[in-house]
């Protein structure tokens, strides 16, 4: 347990060296983890080597050029570079509706009224009914019988 303890101390002394020249920083941080490994035989704790990545790529990840995929041959992002650049994606199935003016250009659908909506068309309809089939009985029906005599 004194060794990993140990270890992050020597991480955390070597990270605030703030080396400025990548070499250096590599054969510093290749010094320290092979002095772990011929110490204790085991490798460093996950976290720990995590950070000595970020420490040996210290450049790249403070790029904050939002569009560093045209400068870099392999560009390769920090977490929150990658979430910002998540938010802009956006799927396929969307592309296919909205057009180059920004407008949802997909063929409506139609919604589903609610219940007063639905209730208020029925009773306007049945009355409108029995207005059509009043007139319908008073247009179909048969005349007055005319007697004649002759």
């Amino acid at each position: 347990m004194n060794d990993r303890i140990a270890f992050c101390e020597a991480v955390t002394d070597i990270i605030e060296k703030n080396i400025s020249d990548r070499s250096e920083r590599i054969s510093e941080v290749e010094a320290l983890t092979d002095a772990y490994v011929d110490s204790t035989g085991g490798t460093p704790e996950p976290l720990q080597l995590e950070r000595l990545a970020d420490y040996l790529l210290l450049e790249e990840l403070n790029n904050n050029y939002s569009d560093k995929v045209t400068q870099t041959e392999y560009p390769f992002f920090s977490e929150r570079q990658l979430d910002r650049r998540h938010k802009k994606e956006t799927t396929v199935k969307a592309a296919e509706y909205i057009g180059m003016d920004g407008r949802n250009h997909k063929a409506g659908k139609r919604r589903k009224r609610n219940k007063w909506e639905t209730s208020f068309i029925d009773k306007n309809a049945k009355i409108l009914n029995a207005e059509r089939k009043a007139q319908y009985r008073k247009d179909t029906a048969p005349g007055p019988i005319s007697t004649y005599y002759i």
